[in-house]
């Protein structure tokens, strides 16, 4: 293991990236072969891919969040839901708007029905609907989990103390079972995903809050494969890229098999440890430290934004919610700069163009920070929309969450840091 520092303290990291576009909220499923996925997509975008879990009895939903600008003259759409089930061979989607809540209408979240589609296997609908609310039309297609002819990637593994126990793979990610055999809590991975074309699609991993994989224990990652329409090497829409990745990652050389394309490959770059010690690439450490720094600094700004709008005269309810999602929004992205020496100073062996990156990953972590608070507070309110929730307040969503959970489920609260 490398860069061990006891002066700085092992943070909390992240297991959810936060795209600059809002992602969909997938729901856990697995994807045997026998199962089906609905791919969602939307005009000039990639595909998108949920899990259909094979029942008929119960409704899954799956939402897409809007980021809109804030109107106050009319409502306008915040969130897109599909609802949907097995019918016989068929599933059945319900679709429905949210409308974000405004200054004249501060007590409630609207609903408002779409329509209601049977979709047989193998066939599309297109919710031409949406235009009328200045959304683009959705097609949505129910297709077999298994991608056809999937090819099962190659493992390259930088860390050691980590080793891979099991690949699985569904149209839209691999998901791979890593077991911890140090005596450290594994704090962060980063994993690089490769696929047949050498487009590659970065990912840092990181539990909410607390330690990612015990000693001796495993933990499943969910690996987003690379984007058609993405450049080579570009991780996605924050921007960062896989090294080195049309000729091979974390040291690797590209493989290709007997049909002459390329041969997918799973890349486990770094880890870092519960201590601050790391094992794999050191640029790719720096990185998760670097976040992870990013996020301890955002988290006590979110917190004094929201005790400032508890003590303010404002009533409490809607308004106070609408208004601190504005407020917290509004945190500047800028990076101090003795958090940046600090990074600097534990990795000094990075060159001129790494170090230039980490003011780029510090700010990564800021934005991870914000992105979790605003996920969970959407998610509030729109639970508040559906009854699920009642009387809005801030005070009481804060006191359970610390902006950190899902209302409904305060037992996956982190008790501290």
């Amino acid at each position: 293991m490398k860069g061990r520092d006891a002066g700085l303290t092992l943070g909390l990291g992240l297991l959810l990236l936060c795209p600059v576009r809002i992602g969909l909220a997938r729901q856990a499923g697995t994807s045997d072969s026998g199962q089906w996925m609905l791919q969602i997509t939307e005009a000039n975008q990639t595909p998108e891919y949920v899990s259909v879990s094979g029942s008929d009895r119960y409704e899954d939903t799956y939402t897409i969040f809007r980021d809109r600008d804030h109107d106050t003259r009319r409502r306008q759409p915040w969130g897109i839901e599909f609802r949907y089930r097995m019918q016989g061979t068929a599933v059945r989607v319900r679709v429905l708007l949210y409308l974000n809540p405004s200054e004249s209408h501060s007590s409630s979240v609207k609903e408002l029905p779409v329509g209601i589609y049977v979709i047989l296997p193998g066939r599309s609908i297109t919710i031409s609907q949406l235009s009328q609310f200045g959304l683009q039309p959705l097609q949505v297609k129910l297709v077999t989990a298994k991608p056809p002819q999937a090819v099962q990637p190659e493992i390259v593994n930088e860390a050691p103390s980590v080793v891979v126990e099991k690949v699985d793979q569904d149209r839209a990610e691999y998901k791979l079972v890593l077991r911890n055999t140090s005596e450290l809590a594994v704090g962060g991975v980063v994993v690089s995903v490769l696929d047949e074309d050498g487009r590659c699609r970065m990912h840092d991993v990181r539990a909410n809050y607390g330690g990612f994989v015990p000693s001796g224990a495993t933990s499943e990652l969910h690996l987003s494969l690379p984007d058609a329409g993405e450049d080579e090497g570009v991780v996605g829409p924050d921007g960062v890229t896989c090294s080195d990745a049309p000729q091979g990652v974390g040291g690797s050389s590209p493989g290709f098999n007997s049909s002459g394309t390329r041969a997918p490959e799973i890349v486990i770059e770094a880890v870092d440890f519960e201590d601050g010690s790391y094992e794999g690439d050191d640029r790719k450490a720096a990185m998760l430290e670097a976040e992870r720094l990013g996020r301890e600094i955002e988290r006590p700004r979110i917190t004094a934004a929201v005790e400032k709008e508890l003590t303010s005269n404002q009533p409490d309810g809607m308004a106070k919610l609408v208004s601190v999602q504005s407020q917290v929004s509004a945190l500047s992205d800028n990076v101090d700069s003795a958090a940046l020496k600090s990074i600097m100073a534990r990795f000094p062996t990075l060159n001129d163009d790494a170090k230039q990156s980490i003011e780029r990953d510090i700010r990564g972590g800021l934005r991870m920070e914000k992105g979790m608070f605003l996920s969970n507070l959407r998610l509030y309110v729109m639970e508040l929309s559906k009854g699920l929730a009642s009387d809005p307040s801030l005070q009481r969503w804060w006191d359970v969450t610390k902006g950190r959970c899902d209302w409904l489920a305060p037992r996956t609260c982190p008790d501290s840091d």
